[in-house]
């Protein structure tokens, strides 16, 4: 195998991350701050644990998030959403709200002379929104529009299959956004079930980062957080079992005059916490998770099937997947499939070479290091610990394993977690050939473009 090799890192480095400050808030909310003061905007992010896995109406959880900052009632006073819009607007400051199956979050960007007016408007929509049923409305539309125009997607097409053959009727087995039939059944209630659910002291933290005083932001929050200190019951994942699945699944969806297949395949794996996470994360970049992986050079260079191939660990907090994505011709779907099977296997029974373990510990490293150049980047670090409930010296033991790692620690995982017994084959395109081309690869299964596993 012959690479361009990308230039090594001429010393590996320790690491530590930079100073940064833990304190806590009024009704016991963590506070972490990165105070940077040479920089010229001030972001406060306000994220909460419970997101769309806790849906009990797919598509609640972000339709109530992305409506926060639609119309607010607090004491007889009312905001919609153009009076919220001017009065961030009028700051040159901006919020942004996000929605992921493991955490919601509001975040405020603005300039320090600024902070207090934009706290405002933070802590306003945080705590008293409304959800207006036009803007309700208004949102159910945009959600449908963009739907339709995913589901001419292959590769959204792909991933709703590989969703359905890896988590079908658990958590995370839906569109963080919904489908064409659940947001027909959103309303307020819906939404403010899902606001009661997610927005509660006891399940939120507050990330700050750049020209911000920690001191000071603890007092402004502090003044401005009023939550009734009533404690309510944790939720309850929907359900949190995994599937049985005895022997590999290949899940497809139709899309009709498809001259490409697009590809998802991979199987349930350990979790960011388990011992043998970091070591089996350097594998998965052997494989297919950088340019110069086995999986590209395999399809890309030598075979010629597709522009490009890539796998990732999704590494969510009740479950994690190694995942490959790719798009290829229909007449070498099977071959494509073959492929990428054998790699897996090939790397699992035989140890990594010298080569790959020096270019992907420099590889590994090195982009790592690019993460932590700005207080943001170290601020998002500092919140993935939060969140997922790992060590704060994490990150300093994650660089002392990549440098300090062995081909024969590395073997050791790859023969214990590269197992695809259960792995799963999504494909989207034109379900008749696919089923022709990949029957021998695993019991066949089908997929709706409304997401629904149809039965066997």
């Amino acid at each position: 195998m012959t690479h361009s090799i990308p230039p090594r890192i001429s010393e590996l480095p320790s690491f530590s991350l930079p100073s940064y400050c833990t304190i806590e808030l009024t009704h016991r909310i963590p506070l972490i701050t990165v105070e940077h003061h040479e920089q010229q905007l001030a972001t406060v992010s306000v994220v909460s644990h419970y997101g769309a896995a806790y849906d009990t109406v797919w598509g609640e959880t972000n339709c109530m998030v992305h409506l926060l900052n639609k119309g607010t009632r607090h004491n007889g006073i009312t905001y919609n959403a153009q009076d919220i819009a001017e009065r961030i607007d009028s700051t040159g400051g901006s919020i942004s709200l996000s929605c992921s199956f493991d955490s919601i979050s509001i975040q405020l960007s603005i300039l320090p002379e600024f902070l207090s007016t934009g706290l405002d408007v933070l802590c306003e929509i945080l705590q008293y929104p409304s959800f207006p049923a036009d803007e309700l409305e208004r949102l159910r539309q945009q959600m449908l529009v963009e739907i339709e125009q995913a589901n001419n997607d292959p590769a959204y097409l792909a991933s709703i299959a590989f969703t359905q053959g890896i988590f079908h009727n658990e958590p995370y087995g839906h569109p963080v956004i919904g489908t064409l039939t659940t947001l027909q059944l959103l309303n307020q209630d819906t939404c403010t079930t899902a606001y009661q659910r997610s927005i509660h002291p006891s399940c939120m933290f507050a990330v700050a980062a750049g020209n911000v005083c920690t001191e000071r932001l603890k007092d402004e929050l502090n003044a401005r957080l009023c939550f009734a200190d009533a404690p309510i019951a944790s939720p309850i994942l929907p359900q949190t079992q995994q599937s049985a699945k005895p022997s590999p699944t290949v899940v497809l969806i139709e899309k009709a005059h498809a001259v490409q297949t697009a590809l998802r395949i991979g199987f349930r794996t350990i979790h960011r916490s388990h011992p043998d996470y970091i070591a089996l994360k350097f594998l998965n970049t052997i494989l297919g998770g950088s340019f110069i992986s086995r999986l590209n050079y395999k399809l890309r260079e030598e075979k010629g099937y597709t522009y490009g191939v890539h796998s990732i660990i999704d590494a969510r907090k009740y479950a994690s997947v190694l995942t490959i994505q790719t798009h290829v011709s229909n007449d070498v779907v099977d071959c494509a499939v073959h492929d990428i099977l054998s790699e897996i296997e090939r790397l699992r029974v035989e140890p990594v070479t010298d080569e790959e373990l020096e270019t992907t510990r420099h590889y590994m490293i090195g982009t790592f290091l690019l993460r932590t150049e700005t207080p943001s980047q170290v601020a998002s670090l500092l919140s993935t610990l939060h969140l997922y409930g790992l060590s704060d010296t994490y990150y300093t033991e994650y660089i002392d394993e990549l440098a300090s790692i062995t081909k024969e620690r590395l073997f050791e995982v790859q023969q214990r977690h590269l197992l695809t017994d259960t792995i799963v084959i999504a494909a989207s395109g034109n379900i008749e050939l696919l089923e022709s081309k990949l029957r021998n690869f695993g019991t066949i299964r089908i997929v709706d473009t409304h997401g629904t596993l149809l039965p066997s």
